[in-house]
């Protein structure tokens, strides 16, 4: 699988699509990002750490989803996430690293069992929140 792809490839190989902009469907996955967010928003016992990083990563891509609804976009994959985000927040570059790197850590969760240690979390953590901000203010 590949780690990245560009807006034309995304564009281009129809994995996002323009559709009429909904903005019912962007407030229902902002809602719902706001649910995760407050039930994952108190501390936790170290053994559920992974189980925090995997959530924002959910909470973060529910947001794009929203964005993209917004918008008049659908995608098919997270790598076009990344690339929506680049594309359209070109001035969100640190932001846009942080969540490819939370994509990748998410997917080794999934897809290997990789548990994530809560310094890690604890690192993180405050950007992660950063960033959620952030992509609900340009909602």
């Amino acid at each position: 699988m590949a780690n990245e792809m560009s807006w034309k490839e995304c564009t281009e190989e129809k994995i996002i699509s323009r559709t009429d902009p909904d903005e019912e469907r962007a407030n229902q996955m902002q809602q719902m990002a706001n649910v995760r967010l407050a039930f994952w928003d108190q501390k936790i016992a170290n053994e559920f750490s992974t189980l925090k990083v995997e959530a924002y990563y959910d909470i973060i891509k529910e947001l794009i989803f929203a964005h993209l609804y917004k918008n008049g976009y659908n995608s098919s994959n997270h790598l076009c996430l990344i690339a929506y985000l680049k594309e359209k927040m070109t001035d969100f570059d640190f932001e846009i690293h942080k969540i490819d790197e939370l994509r990748r850590v998410r997917n080794d969760i999934n897809y290997r069992g990789l548990q994530i240690p809560k310094d890690y979390l604890q690192r993180n953590e405050p950007e992660f929140k950063i960033i959620i901000e952030e992509l609900k203010q340009r909602l």
